[in-house]
């Protein structure tokens, strides 16, 4: 009896042994099987430092160079197409700011296409919403990397003068950058200065019905240096200057 006992318990030892193993199997099975594809732990963390990095790369440039470029190509071409706008229209805008908002955001002036008062076009392909849709594109067919932009509303966009010679567009922002390594979520302010010289003076365009155009070129001649010669040359030229506690009109204000 006691070697049957003995012989009994020797057997279940060596069935728990192997259930052990069975059990130890399996789990090995299922970490093979639901381990990402294409990731070895130690072996590929190299390689997801490095796209992370190129990710985080891609976003430090899209903050500080793409938006602010993107802005100030946009802004630019809606103020060429204002000026284009009011010319052919001889009028001055009623609201300088929400037409600004309207034509950089929808490419549209009172509901209406601004190209189509204007020749040639201009904001075809130059809002700033659609200058957003060529960074996405390019990012995403250069880098595999995903990057979402929230629609902007017009509260979301200011322009104004804090310099004499810059008109300054901010523009609220949020979006989404993400790959298959990491995202990033962010809201920020994008700042760009359009600096005004070399536009035709809208003041002086409706005043004179258009046919006096008067292109903006600040003049060189410095403050403490004006004397009668310096100001015939000023005349005879057209150049621009601003003095302190001056109430000329600034670049804003000549839209209306």
């Amino acid at each position: 009896a006691g070697m049957a006992g003995h012989l009994a318990k020797k057997q279940l030892g060596k069935k728990g042994i192997f259930l052990t193993f069975i059990a130890i199997s399996l789990i090995a099975a299922f970490i093979l099987i639901f381990l990402p594809s294409g990731i070895s732990l130690k072996k590929d963390m190299p390689v997801i430092n490095t796209r992370v990095t190129t990710v985080n790369e891609y976003v430090v440039d899209l903050e500080n160079v793409y938006l602010e470029s993107a802005l100030q190509s946009a802004g630019t071409k809606t103020t060429m197409a204002l000026i284009k706008y009011m010319q052919g229209q001889n009028r001055f805008l009623g609201n300088f700011e929400d037409s600004f908002k309207e034509v950089l955001l929808q490419g549209t002036i009172g509901g209406q296409p601004i190209d189509s008062f204007i020749e040639p076009d201009i904001m075809a392909g130059n809002t700033y919403p659609e200058w957003l849709a060529k960074i996405k594109t390019t990012a995403d067919n250069a880098f595999n990397i995903n990057t979402n932009f929230n629609a902007i509303a017009a509260n979301d966009i200011k322009v104004y003068q804090a310099s004499p010679w810059i008109l300054t567009v901010d523009a609220n922002i949020s979006f989404i950058v993400y790959s298959e390594t990491a995202s990033w979520n962010k809201t920020i302010i994008v700042r760009s200065g359009i600096g005004i010289q070399n536009f035709n003076d809208p003041y002086y365009l409706i005043n004179t019905g258009g046919l006096h155009l008067s292109r903006i070129n600040k003049s060189s001649v410095k403050f403490d240096e004006w004397n009668l010669n310096n100001f015939k040359d000023h005349l005879r030229h057209g150049t621009y200057v601003h003095f302190e506690e001056s109430k000329a009109p600034n670049f804003i204000m000549r839209f209306t």
